[in-house]
């Protein structure tokens, strides 16, 4: 991994994040989004289950069953999916790498240093609950853009993501990093609404043809599409929830 620009409260800088960039980053605030994800993808007991379970188990079924594989998750969040991957495999070395400092912070706290989180989401309804951490010395969170990875050429085994090329500001370009510091042979997995935030991403990627086309392109080839696969993201206690659409995709870099 390269070395950071600098750290921030224990979270490294492979980015050097502007004010600017800080204050146009809607992940950076606490109370709107980093409360959201910490809800979601924390605190079970308010669903009664992982809402984005099925995504975690998809990501995990095609993973290669090895140890000493080096894998990184790219827009992490708060952490959930490659901390519940770390737990269960401390064999293998894992990097969580967001955009949003504040949400790395959360992550770090929760899966490193093993503090609690009192979680307060009580104007979506729910009642106050302390979240316990844990202590994972094989996970290591750090902040920069998947358009620009800290890792070296050809050094990871596994990359995976999800709900997140289609929200990046140039996808194609972080298909070719993605690529680049995949060993050859490594694994790509991710999983994605294709819910596109520029008319000229609609116009490369989607349908999704042009999207394999690219990815072909870029050096990938395809072993496997889930298609026609509904994710529910809860809103509250009442039970109202968003609907996506996603597809689920494993691809292997080939050259």
């Amino acid at each position: 991994m390269k070395d950071p620009i600098k750290c921030r409260r224990k979270i490294p800088f492979f980015h050097d994040k502007t004010e600017s960039e800080f204050r146009a980053d809607p992940y950076e605030r606490y109370h709107e989004m980093v409360l959201r994800q910490t809800a979601i993808h924390l605190a079970d007991e308010f669903w009664g289950a992982y809402p984005f379970q099925s995504i975690l188990d998809f990501i995990r079924s095609q993973i290669p069953t090895k140890t000493g594989l080096k894998i990184a998750e790219i827009g992490c969040g708060v952490g959930r999916m490659i901390g519940e991957l770390a737990i269960q495999n401390p064999n293998n070395q894992y990097h969580g790498i967001d955009f949003s400092y504040q949400m790395l912070k959360q992550a770090n706290t929760f899966w490193v240093e093993e503090k609690k989180i009192e979680l307060d989401w009580s104007d979506h309804g729910f009642d106050r609950v302390i979240l316990a951490g844990h202590t994972l010395a094989n996970l290591h969170f750090g902040l920069a853009k998947a358009e620009n990875l800290p890792f070296e050429n050809d050094s990871l085994d596994v990359l995976f993501s999800s709900f997140l090329i289609d929200r990046l500001e140039d996808p194609l370009k972080a298909f070719q990093e993605m690529n680049r510091v995949l060993k050859t042979g490594g694994t790509l997995i991710f999983v994605s609404p294709l819910n596109f935030q520029k008319k000229q991403h609609w116009e490369i990627f989607f349908p999704l043809k042009k999207l394999q086309r690219q990815l072909q392109i870029i050096g990938f080839q395809i072993d496997l599409i889930k298609k026609d696969w509904l994710v529910f993201e809860p809103l509250d206690k009442n039970g109202n929830k968003i609907q996506w659409d996603c597809i689920g995709m494993k691809i292997i870099r080939q050259f």
